[in-house]
């Protein structure tokens, strides 16, 4: 669905990246394990933090977060019918994404661009 909706903005597709996937788990299972839901981490740090430490040299970068959504599909319709997350995930800066779901039905989707 995310490249699907890429292709029709006329973008190039985002290709998946394990360092990206590795902040987005993190943040998903902080906000899981301390019972908070935020672009903020429970430590203070931001989304460029975040993909920093996982040695993500990032020029570019977005997250989505959300909770409670049961599907892969219904988290990325959700987003899709939201203009500042869809926004995200039309962004033409961006080339990779880690997208994850963790406990309690917690999502991240992290898109961002490397070594710019």
């Amino acid at each position: 669905m995310l490249n699907g909706l890429r292709a029709e903005e006329g973008l190039d597709p985002v290709t998946a990246s394990p360092r990206l996937e590795e902040a987005a788990k993190a943040h998903a299972l902080d906000m899981a394990r301390k019972g908070f839901f935020s672009h903020q981490g429970s430590d203070g740090s931001d989304i460029m933090a975040r993909v920093r430490r996982q040695g993500y040299g990032a020029c570019a970068v977005a997250e989505n977060i959300a909770k409670g959504q049961t599907t892969l599909s219904e988290v990325l319709g959700d987003w899709i019918n939201s203009p500042p997350h869809r926004d995200n995930m039309v962004n033409p800066e961006v080339r990779e994404y880690g997208l994850v779901r963790a406990p309690g039905d917690v999502w991240v989707l992290v898109l961002g661009r490397d070594g710019c």
